[in-house]
């Protein structure tokens, strides 16, 4: 299935011209690579997708998602959430402080 379709098809975007935009521009990845639209999307892919940074500009942190499933015709966007996994982000919890112990009395 062509990348955008799929970006498309899980509602990762309100429609495939604005995913293929999205995936021209370099600021979807596949399997952390620059692909074109037109790419072939597998099982097990992971796409990688910009921060939700809202209207303000604010860019969070990127998501990659795996692709557990492919979808098949439209979906409702909660249907299309359970075809994909989110993978944490690398380095997540790797030299991350330990919550300090409470205290008694605090």
């Amino acid at each position: 299935m062509r990348l955008d379709v799929l970006l498309f098809g899980l509602r990762l975007f309100k429609s495939r011209s604005q995913a293929a935009a999205a995936v021209q521009e370099g600021v979807v990845l596949l399997n952390g690579a620059r692909v074109k639209p037109a790419h072939e999307a597998r099982l097990g892919d992971r796409v990688t997708l910009p921060g939700r940074g809202g209207r303000d500009g604010g860019a969070g942190p990127a998501r990659t998602l795996e692709v557990l499933d492919l979808p098949r015709g439209s979906l409702s966007k909660a249907a299309a959430h359970d075809l994909v996994r989110e993978v944490p982000a690398e380095g997540a919890g790797k030299g991350a402080k330990p919550p300090s112990p409470r205290r008694a009395g605090a």
